[in-house]
C-alpha cells in the first residue's frame, strides 16, 4: 500500500505539472508532555472514590466498528488554495485545470485508473481506463471511450478501443439516449482485422424497439463474408407485448405469442433442425405444460 501511495502521488504529480504545487498535510495535534500526565492524573484522583481497594483500571480499546480513521489525510493544493489532489483511504482525486479552459479529473479505485477529459462547458469528452503497474511504464491505458457532439440529424456517438481484449467499438445513438447502431471490430495481436459485427435497431412511433439485427462477418484476406444473421422482431398491439420472434440467418428458431402480457400467460414455440418442434405454455410466468411434434407447423 505504502509503495502504491508513492507511485499515485508521483503520478498525480507529474500529471498536475504546476510548479507552485505544494505538499500539506494535515499535522496531528500534539500536546505538551506535561500537560498530558497533569491530565491523567487529575483523571485518577477525580475517580479515586470510584476504585475499591486491589480493584486495576484497564485501558479498554474501542470495538472495530467505531474506529473512524480520517476520511481524507492528504491533500495538494496550488498557489491560490484550490485542491488538485485528494487521497482518501480508498481513493484518489486528481482535478486539474488547463488555460485553454478544458479540465481533467483522475480517480483510483480498487487498483484501477480512471481520467476524465471535459471541455470548457464540463462536457464529457472521453475516459481513460488505466490499469496499474509497479511502476508508471508498466501502467498502460486498457480501455478508452471518445465521446462524439450531435450532427445535423442530432445523432451523436461514442468510440471504445478495448486495448486488453483487442476490439474497438463504436456507437450512433440518437438524441434521446436510444441506440441506432453499432459496429465492433475484432483484431489479432498485430492489429490485423479478423472479424466484425454490426448492429442496427428498428423503433416504433412510441419509440418501443420492434428489430433488432446483430449481423458477423469474418475478414479472410481482405474479403469480407457474412457468417451469421440474427434478427429479433416485436410486435405490439397498443401498449401491450403481442408476439416476439427470432431468426437465425433467415430460419424461424423461436415464436413467442402473448396471451396476456400482464400476468405473464404466452406460447413459446422452438423450431429445431430435423423438423423437431417444441411448444411450452406458460401460466403467470410459469411454464404448465409443452408438447412436441416432428414436422408440420405450429400456429400459436
Amino acid at each position: 500500500m505504502k509503495r502504491l501511495r508513492i507511485f499515485l502521488t508521483a503520478l498525480f504529480l507529474f500529471a498536475l505539472c504546476r510548479p507552485a504545487l505544494f505538499c500539506q498535510e494535515a499535522p496531528a495535534e500534539e500536546e505538551p508532555a506535561i500537560e498530558e500526565a497533569a491530565a491523567e492524573e487529575n483523571l485518577l484522583l477525580e475517580n479515586e472514590e470510584l476504585l475499591e481497594e486491589g480493584e486495576r483500571v484497564e485501558e479498554a480499546e474501542l470495538p472495530q466498528e467505531e474506529k473512524k480513521p480520517e476520511a481524507v489525510y492528504l491533500s495538494f493544493v496550488d498557489s491560490v488554495k484550490r485542491i488538485r489532489l485528494l487521497e482518501t483511504n480508498e481513493d484518489y482525486f486528481l482535478a486539474q485545470h488547463s488555460p485553454s479552459g478544458k479540465r481533467q479529473l483522475v480517480n483510483y479505485a480498487n487498483g484501477k485508473f480512471q481520467r476524465r477529459f471535459y471541455d470548457k462547458n464540463l462536457r464529457l469528452e472521453k475516459i481513460e481506463y488505466w490499469k496499474q503497474g509497479a511502476t508508471s511504464a508498466q501502467s498502460v491505458v486498457e480501455r478508452l471511450l471518445v465521446f462524439n457532439p450531435r450532427n445535423a440529424a442530432g445523432i451523436h456517438s461514442t468510440f471504445e478501443k478495448n486495448f486488453a481484449e483487442n476490439f474497438e467499438k463504436r456507437s450512433f445513438y440518437f438524441s434521446d439516449g436510444r441506440l441506432k447502431s453499432e459496429r465492433k471490430n475484432y483484431f489479432d495481436e498485430d492489429g490485423k482485422l479478423l472479424s466484425f459485427d454490426a448492429i442496427s435497431i428498428k423503433y416504433d412511433k412510441s419509440l418501443r424497439v420492434t428489430q433488432e439485427r446483430i449481423q458477423k462477418y469474418n475478414v479472410v484476406k481482405k474479403s469480407v463474408k457474412l457468417f451469421s444473421d440474427e434478427i429479433r422482431n416485436s410486435k405490439y398491439n397498443g401498449k401491450d407485448l403481442e408476439e416476439t420472434s427470432y431468426y437465425k440467418n433467415s430460419v424461424l428458431r423461436v415464436r413467442t405469442v402473448y396471451r396476456n402480457f400482464e400476468k405473464g400467460d404466452y406460447v413459446r414455440t422452438t423450431y429445431f433442425d430435423g423438423g423437431i418442434i417444441v411448444r411450452d405454455f406458460y401460466r403467470e410466468n410459469i411454464k404448465v405444460d409443452s408438447t412436441i411434434r416432428t414436422g408440420g407447423d405450429y400456429e400459436n
